[in-house]
């Protein structure tokens, strides 16, 4: 320390917060490009997980379509089914109901 900032203690801040900001200057320099790679590759996982994702996506849709098509259709047969024969449908039922109850016990 010289003789001029042993007098002025301004002097000496100022010297503290003018090194403290060249330190931080210097950081943010370094650091600025590892941060841009960082960002480049966070970025291009996205991008990749969104790519496969957005296929089974789609895939997930179309099935699930398919499958409330599908299950429609089949309840739709089966109460044309039930409509057609009643009795037969009662009676087969009965008969089941009879059968799954002997197994059981």
């Amino acid at each position: 320390m010289n003789t001029t900032q042993a007098m002025n203690p301004s002097a000496t801040i100022t010297g503290a917060a003018n090194f403290a900001h060249d330190a931080v200057n210097t950081a943010a320099e370094k650091a600025t490009p590892v941060i841009d790679r960082a960002t480049s590759a966070a970025h291009r996982t996205i991008n990749r997980a969104a790519d496969v994702a957005t296929p089974a996506a789609e895939w997930a849709s179309q099935s699930g379509h398919a499958i409330a098509t599908r299950s429609t259709q089949t309840i739709d047969a089966c109460a044309s089914y039930v409509r057609q024969r009643p009795l037969t449908t009662v009676l087969g039922a009965l008969v089941l109901g009879f059968f799954v109850g002997k197994v059981l016990r």
